[in-house]
């Protein structure tokens, strides 16, 4: 058992954005990742498909979030389950940082 100082967990910046695993293999876990995302105001998230179950946990700002075409409108405390195999793409759309929060279930190599 570890634990981890977010702070210190390392960003990886795209677009103006950011992302860190502040759990996953590293910290001895099999099944699942968290992920913190951090997107700018004005900026989205390139579109993707991943094959495990994922959760987005919303802890601030203001987007959308496209699930298979269909939006979402996310906000501070709302909580989104999203299948295995559909495709997503996140959109602030607000003022400030949109910060979500990512479970997100390991696939089997």
């Amino acid at each position: 058992m570890e634990l981890i100082d977010n702070a210190a967990v390392h960003k990886f910046y795209f677009q103006g954005n950011f992302q860190q695993t502040l759990a996953g293999r590293d910290q001895g876990l099999e099944t699942f990742e968290v992920w913190r995302i951090n997107v700018a105001p004005g900026h989205e998230l390139p579109a993707n498909v991943h094959q495990g179950e994922e959760v987005v946990l919303s802890m601030s700002g203001t987007g959308l979030l496209e699930v298979d075409g269909k939006r979402v409108v996310i906000r501070p405390d709302t909580t989104l389950g999203i299948p295995p195999g559909t495709s997503r793409q996140v959109f602030n759309t607000g003022v400030e940082e949109l910060v979500l929060l990512l479970v997100r279930g390991v696939v089997p190599a």
